[in-house]
């Protein structure tokens, strides 16, 4: 159920920006101790609120690190320079 969610949300990301390595970022999502232990309290309804809270900052913290900005940059500055010429 962990491995679905993280694989879901990494390929929501993913139509949003670009990441740099999609596989490497699920392998360390998974891998993370503190986003899979709270992910799946959370399922279960065990966890506190705060700590899933954390869990779900964790990961996004996590998600953001693979995220490839140079080519966002890229596509902002081209974007200024048509309308501004």
């Amino acid at each position: 159920m962990i491995e679905s969610f993280l694989t879901l949300s990494t390929k929501a990301l993913g139509t949003v920006v670009r990441l740099k390595d999609v596989d490497t970022l699920q392998i360390e999502l998974k891998n993370d101790f503190v986003i899979t232990k709270e992910l799946s309290a959370l399922s279960g309804r065990d966890a506190l609120s705060c700590r899933r809270a954390l869990a779900v900052a964790k990961a996004e913290l996590i998600m953001a690190k693979h995220i490839d900005f140079s080519a966002e940059q890229q596509m902002a500055s081209a974007r200024f320079l048509s309308r501004n010429g």
